[in-house]
């Protein structure tokens, strides 16, 4: 590994965490319907506007020891747990692509998927503005796919951003219905229906399936731990879109491989 590869993957990763902070703000202000640009960040205890050395990611969390810098109240580490976690992932997704339009494409797609994983957390909606704003944003690999070959959708099909649109979102809405149906409740909601349409376009049908598996085998043995570990209520709600994100992100990264050896049985 030479200079100009540390350089790059160094700079990835600041630029990761950079995007990881203006995320801070998309999952707190969009649920709230506030707008993302206006007004300046600002301590959520005494208003105090941040300066540009405040808002420094991870660096300025540890300089001020987590506290805010005129009131001294407590700021969340969850801030900077999602400004290291979108650098990693950036870093991740550079070292995968490397220098390409699918690095840049995938940057923008984790970064959709990061929102959608805090705010179902926090809020246990996936709001209708994040899916537009995902659908949206697909028409870069849509685009990718008409004028080259999308190497994601496995398919040279012209018609994949297609199959990639409806097979995930019809599946997910048939778990839906058929659970609404038999057991008169649901652990879905239909913003997990609708984030397929964004998930299908970026990665394609058969990742996308591949991703609902993982995600209801990552979901079923959380609410089983949930349940007897904890001893919840298997009433209780738990937000399914982070399994969702989780499965989209394995998917994605070893999918193919996965695939491949499932085929070979």
């Amino acid at each position: 590994m030479n200079f100009f590869d540390v350089y790059f993957l160094v700079l990835t990763f600041i630029l990761g965490t950079v995007i990881g902070s203006f995320l801070n703000v998309c999952i707190y202000r969009i649920p709230a319907g506030m707008s993302i640009v206006k007004p300046r960040s600002r301590c959520g205890n005494c208003g105090h506007t941040l300066s540009g050395s405040e808002l420094v990611p991870i660096i300025s969390w540890l300089f001020l020891r987590g506290r805010c810098k005129k009131c001294h109240s407590k700021i969340s580490v969850r801030y900077t747990i999602v400004e290291l976690l979108v650098g990693i992932i950036f870093l991740l997704t550079y070292l995968k692509f490397e220098l390409s339009l699918l690095t840049l494409i995938f940057w923008l797609f984790f970064s959709i998927m990061t929102v959608v994983f805090f705010i179902d957390l926090d809020h246990k909606i996936i709001p209708n503005k994040v899916v537009i704003f995902g659908l949206i944003s697909s028409v870069f690999p849509v685009l990718y796919h008409l004028l080259w070959t999308y190497p994601i959708y496995q398919s040279s099909e012209k018609l994949a951003p297609l199959y990639g649109v409806l097979v995930p979102t019809v599946l997910m809405f048939l778990f839906l219905f058929g659970s609404l149906l038999i057991l008169k409740k649901s652990g879905l909601g239909m913003g997990d229906v609708k984030i397929y349409t964004v998930i299908g376009l970026f990665i394609g049908w058969k990742l996308s399936l591949l991703s609902i598996w993982i995600a209801f085998f990552l979901g079923g043995i959380f609410g089983l731990i949930w349940i007897f570990a904890f001893k919840k209520s298997s009433k209780d709600y738990i937000p399914f879109a982070p399994f969702i994100v989780i499965g989209t992100f394995v998917s994605v990264f070893y999918g193919v491989s996965i695939l491949a050896f499932l085929y070979k049985q």
